[in-house]
């Protein structure tokens, strides 16, 4: 499995679709800040704006736009338009039938699809950090774009008949829709170092598909290497090329972004998850996970938890 695959399976990623919106110009929604959702649009037909406190963008049919660290936004044909709150739009489907929305004035149509996303953040940190704060991708003739919003069609041509598992239905095409349009960013992102570069390159990112498949593997340096085919000094001279870090310093901040998972979704003991983290002694885990975290494990376990 590839390293991108791994990092949203661990950390969970789940989509959802909250709004099949239609809106007539001049128009504008407002979207609050959250660190518990991600917030993603996709424009079916027409085209509209998004206004963030720090950029703006244009959004045309067939793009998808992702804002990966929740911040509040505007989206619309006018922001100088009365903004209406996402919240007020959003209604809970009904019998798994998500009503359509209308908004705005009678002027030119935009037809477009409002996401939320969640995680679990810590796992999903990596390339959170690595993302723009805005990200737009073109998904004109993208298969899961058109199966999702075939989906939503069948919904609302549906017979008296309920469309039984609608709603987990639009949620697996959501999820796929996400995924499909973070992979061709990736992929759209060439050159530099971080996170993404390192996906983009054939032996690290094989490297880090291995260190997030099997972390508590007693890896080293020669052994990533005789797996990716490539030799000792090799592989670690590309991994700090590209990555800007050793291979190791990446591993150990892996292994601690796991344990605090571990922390708070199993009953293992401290000292259990130290080993697997890599830690011979508990006190030594607990001063890294301090460092890491702002808080020592057993506070970390206890305040989640609460």
């Amino acid at each position: 499995m590839d390293a991108l695959s791994e990092v949203l399976r661990l950390a969970r990623l789940a989509a959802n679709v909250t709004l099949d919106a239609t809106a007539h110009e001049p128009w504008c929604v407002s979207v609050s800040a959250s660190e518990a959702l991600m917030r993603a649009h996709i424009v079916v037909d027409g085209e509209c704006d998004v206004r963030t406190p720090e950029q703006e963008a244009t959004l045309r049919a067939g793009d998808f736009m992702f804002l990966p660290r929740g911040d509040a936004h505007l989206i619309g044909s006018d922001f100088d338009a009365p903004a209406v709150a996402l919240s007020s739009l959003a209604k809970p489907p009904v019998g798994g039938e998500l009503a359509p929305v209308r908004v705005g004035g009678r002027g030119r149509a935009t037809r477009w699809i409002s996401l939320s996303l969640t995680c679990e953040r810590h796992l999903m940190q990596p390339l959170i950090e690595a993302l723009p704060r805005i990200v737009v991708v073109d998904m004109t003739g993208a298969a899961p774009l058109e199966w999702l919003t075939d989906a939503m069609g069948l919904v609302l041509s549906a017979s008296e008949a309920p469309f039984l598992g609608a709603s987990a239905t639009r949620a697996r095409l959501a999820e796929l829709v996400v995924v499909e349009a973070l992979a061709r960013f990736i992929q759209a992102t060439p050159g530099g170092t971080g996170w993404l570069a390192g996906l983009n390159d054939r032996y690290v990112g094989r490297a880090l598909a291995l260190v997030h498949g099997r972390p508590s593997e007693p890896w080293t340096v020669e052994k990533l290497g005789r797996q990716v085919g490539l030799s000792r000094s090799a592989l670690a001279e590309r991994f700090s090329d590209v990555m800007g870090e050793p291979i190791f310093a990446f591993l150990t901040r892996w292994r601690l972004q796991l344990a605090a998972e571990y922390l708070i979704t199993t009953t293992r003991s401290i000292e259990s998850i130290a080993r697997t983290a890599g830690y011979e002694s508990g006190g030594a885990f607990s001063r890294a996970f301090k460092h890491a975290f702002g808080k020592a494990p057993s506070i970390w376990r206890r305040r989640r938890h609460r």
